[in-house]
């Protein structure tokens, strides 16, 4: 019997409702950073060559699509872990700029290795065509989602 797109929808939702976070401790926090801290790490480590003097929170808010006091709230967490140092813009002394520290550095990149370890059990348990697939139509997913906000 074919579904109608409710009994869809349910289904995706009971689905969705069982992306928790997993038993035990997280692989972030055994390194002192939640989730959201550490996508901003890789946005400034990704994004800040060795000789930048780092980003504006505004920049940060925009590329991370979130508010700038999301992005405040973050950082204050971050420098109090050593993670980021603010300093002030050369060329313009009201303005701060962030920049993730060498701790950062070292942290990001483990923690980067063991992810990627996990999805690439991931890809092995899918196979490649359902991995292909998987990603076509997360991204779809992801695009639906982008554009609902806009609405």
């Amino acid at each position: 019997m074919a579904k109608n797109s409710q009994d869809l929808a349910q289904e995706l939702l009971r689905i969705f409702s069982q992306f928790k976070r997993p038993s035990g401790q997280h692989p972030f926090s055994k390194q002192g950073i939640k989730p959201s801290e550490f996508i901003l790490l890789n946005l400034l480590l990704k994004d800040c060559d060795d000789n930048s003097v780092g980003m504006r929170v505004t920049e940060i808010s925009e590329k991370l699509d979130i508010t700038p006091g999301g992005v405040t709230h973050t950082i204050n967490s971050l420098e109090k872990g050593g993670f980021i140092e603010r300093s002030a813009d050369p060329n313009d002394r009201r303005i701060v700029l962030v920049r993730a520290t060498e701790k950062s550095q070292k942290v990001i990149k483990q923690l980067y290795a063991e992810q990627l370890h996990f999805i690439e059990g991931l890809v092995t348990f899918l196979g490649e065509q359902d991995s292909q697939e998987f990603i076509r139509l997360f991204s779809k997913t992801l695009d639906y989602f982008k554009e609902s906000r806009k609405k």
